[in-house]
């Protein structure tokens, strides 16, 4: 009986380990990913990476598609349902209490909130996530070993209206 308990305890174990469970975003994909007028994507770090080998891409581009792991975005697209929810709101304490996470970046305009939330290990960052509330909800998650300086070298921070968006 002992033979075979300790192999399935084991296993499950590993199983338990090996899931990836991101506070905040594992749960607003379940609430969400069902619901009309919400766009939901998950791509998976091998498709990513496949991509980054198609097209006319620089060098930086490139490196930074092999350097993500995974993607996660909710967009609520429905006019009626962004006036009633706010993912922001809803989510914003879970993902502040986790430890692993740190408060990078804090965007507060009249009812839009953006706050950009990172986990960094070492000397690249581990996972990114933007929380949009307001105006416009969405959720943006990343997770792989991205180098700060290929974002700073493709991200627009200087423009606040187009902040976020890509150099040119």
């Amino acid at each position: 009986m002992m033979k075979r308990i300790l192999p399935l305890l084991a296993l499950s174990v590993f199983l338990l380990a090996s899931c990836s469970y991101e506070p905040g975003v594992s749960e607003a994909f379940n609430k969400y990913r069902f619901k009309d007028g919400v766009v939901t994507v998950s791509v998976p770090g091998w498709l990513i990476h496949l991509a980054a080998n198609f097209g006319e891409l620089e060098e930086g581009e490139r490196e930074m598609l092999e350097s993500i792991d995974k993607v996660k975005v909710i967009a609520v697209e429905d006019d009626h349902l962004n006036q009633k929810i706010n993912l922001h709101e809803e989510f914003y304490e879970r993902i502040n209490k986790n430890e692993k996470f740190e408060e990078l970046v804090v965007i507060r305009e009249g009812d839009q909130n953006v706050t950009i939330f990172g986990r960094m290990d070492e000397e690249v960052i581990k996972e990114l996530l933007i929380l949009v509330g307001g105006e416009d909800n969405a959720l943006i998650y990343l997770k792989g070993e991205i180098s700060p300086d290929l974002l700073n070298d493709k991200i627009n921070l200087t423009d606040p209206d187009r902040f976020l968006s890509f150099k040119n």
